[in-house]
């Protein structure tokens, strides 16, 4: 999402929020988003400013966008607009507005200073000082328990949280006692160094983690199992399963899924504070060489092209030097080496060479 001012999504929103129709069509949408982002780029990037505003509204819900699957999205230029929005419940009457005057707890002193509070988003706040008077933060629990404990739904209170109910100030997981859950990592422990590796699928998580138990010195303490996209969640796991780890190296199928898989899990390590990710030593060299004894050098037919030029983008830059140059020819010629070229023997040749 773009980041755009917030004081003149306010004024977008506003804009917006007194028009005499609930259903607002594009002409109008543009004419408000004009006169709130009077300093907008023109061209594509204005078209990419409004999408990002109307995105902000719905996540603030002042705006209701339809469908994604819909036929009220005008996709011409790259960059999807709705045809029209509906707005959203509007804020509570005035006589109703009970937050002007309710005696709210010390840490929710200042909803009385909020010029607009839906009566969904009254309810929450009502919900939450319960639990602070009566001390149902005290212990940690996951998001989504807190959720249903304060909505009734277990993903409502993750929506709310990009709101203006939260932030400095003002509503926080920490104050609410709750968390965001991490996602369980699969591992085993197969030696002692301070290094573990993860592998995107469950073959080779096992054919590695049998090779390297037989080793008296192996590479690596811990072995994982990434799941595809699920390495994404599951990687800050890494830090609470009690054993030291100082480098991760990770391995999966050579296409361009797998290396955008690759290559995202090191940006969340980044992001994290975690270990630095890379690409495990010599074995995508290996997966080149096994894919040749198997009579496939240049890999076997993707189920999904790569798109326009290969499509790899910064991806690529995951591969060791040695081999990027091949597994990108690889991959822009639409082709894939599946990471269960890595049997036993491929494995031992590259660990018990190291």
């Amino acid at each position: 999402m773009i980041e755009l001012d917030p004081a003149r999504i306010s004024e977008f929103g506003r804009l917006l929020s007194v028009s005499a129709r609930r259903r607002i069509d594009q002409k109008t949408l543009w004419t408000a988003f004009a006169a709130a982002f009077p300093g907008r780029p023109q061209g594509m990037e204005e078209r990419r400013w409004l999408a990002g505003a109307l995105e902000q509204l719905s996540t603030q819900g002042i705006v209701r966008l339809p469908a994604r699957s819909g036929k009220r999205w005008d996709k011409m230029f790259g960059t999807p607009l709705p045809v029209s929005v509906d707005l959203a419940a509007g804020p509570a009457p005035p006589a109703a507005r009970r937050w002007r005057s309710f005696p709210w707890h010390t840490s929710l002193a200042w909803v009385v200073e909020l010029h607009h509070l839906r009566l969904d988003q009254e309810d929450f706040l009502l919900k939450v000082h319960e639990g602070l008077v009566n001390g149902w933060f005290r212990e940690q629990a996951p998001l989504k328990y807190r959720s249903l404990q304060l909505t009734g739904s277990e993903k409502r209170l993750a929506t709310l949280i990009r709101t203006p109910l939260f932030g400095e100030g003002r509503l926080s997981l920490d104050l609410l006692g709750s968390y965001h859950e991490l996602l369980p990592l699969a591992w085993a422990s197969v030696g002692d160094a301070p290094r573990a590796i993860v592998f995107e699928n469950a073959g080779p998580f096992f054919v590695a983690r049998s090779v390297l138990a037989k080793m008296d010195r192996p590479p690596y303490g811990v072995v994982a199992y990434g799941g595809g996209k699920g390495i994404l969640g599951s990687l800050p796991h890494i830090t609470t399963i009690g054993r030291p780890i100082d480098s991760i190296h990770y391995v999966g199928d050579l296409d361009k899924h797998g290396l955008e898989i690759a290559s995202a899990a090191r940006r969340i390590a980044e992001t994290k504070g975690l270990p630095t990710v890379s690409a495990a030593p010599m074995v995508h060299q290996q997966m080149l060489v096994a894919a040749a004894r198997l009579g496939m050098p240049n890999g076997w037919p993707a189920s999904r092209l790569p798109g326009e030029k290969g499509g790899l983008g910064e991806s690529a830059a995951f591969l060791p030097e040695d081999v990027r140059a091949a597994v990108t020819r690889i991959i822009r010629a639409g082709r894939r080496i599946p990471e269960e070229v890595l049997g036993p023997g491929e494995l031992a040749s590259v660990w018990f060479a190291v």
